[in-house]
């Protein structure tokens, strides 16, 4: 009697050291999986920095190039006001 409920203990411990092996290898995979995709957001994120550096060194130079800040600044201020003309006349 007492040998058949060690039989049944040792069968019930076999079964769940099975069922972990089983979720073990499951999680294995979905690692590999996650680990891949982070590896390519790596990279896609390396070259959208290298990209936005190269148009941030750009738009440097070219504020530079067209008289400096104030230049700038007063351009855009200068193109928001033809923006805001334009949607009045469109929308009166």
């Amino acid at each position: 009697m007492m040998m058949k409920q060690q039989d049944q203990g040792l069968e019930m411990l076999g079964q769940s050291a099975e069922r972990l092996s089983q979720i073990s290898m499951g999680i294995h995979e979905e690692l590999g999986n996650q680990n891949r995709c982070v590896s390519s957001l790596v990279y896609d994120l390396e070259a959208a920095t290298t990209n936005l550096n190269m148009v941030t060194l750009k738009t440097k130079e070219l504020i530079q190039k067209s008289g400096g800040k104030r230049n700038f600044i007063i351009i855009v201020m200068l193109s928001l006001v033809v923006v805001v003309l334009l949607f009045l006349i469109l929308y009166s």
